[in-house]
């Protein structure tokens, strides 16, 4: 997805704890799909300090999944699609399962996700 000389840092930060397996599961192939999204978009050209940061906060029974990359940012095409990716969807699906709330923001340093369940409140600075 990314040619031989761009290395990605990707770098994972985590609260200690357990989750239900369902949770595990679906929190699992959310990270696994905002991960291959920023490998192959945040990175068109090749940048020596390319990284993506995934962070995981747990308090009490809320958490919230973060990943973010240094990349491009989303880009933004003259006319909205009506349609979403299929990653996007899935994204969407699962985080309805898991009764969270996924938020993004996107600016000319980067990409983040944020997969929120509950009222949590965050604690850590975001990664990029």
């Amino acid at each position: 997805m990314v040619g031989p000389k761009q290395s990605i840092d990707i770098k994972v930060v985590s609260d200690t704890g357990t989750l239900p397996t369902s949770h595990a599961v679906s929190l699992g192939l959310i990270v696994t799909e905002l991960i291959m999204n920023a490998v192959k978009y945040a990175f068109p050209r090749q940048r020596p300090s390319a990284r993506i940061r995934v962070t995981f906060e747990t308090a009490q029974s809320d958490w919230k999944l973060t990943v973010s990359d240094n990349g491009t940012g989303r880009v933004l095409t003259p006319e909205p699609s009506t349609s979403t990716g299929l990653g996007t969807a899935l994204i969407a699906a699962l985080a309805k399962q898991l009764d969270a709330i996924v938020s993004d923001t996107s600016t000319t340093k980067g990409l983040t996700v944020e997969v929120t369940h509950a009222t949590f409140a965050s604690r850590l600075p975001r990664a990029a």
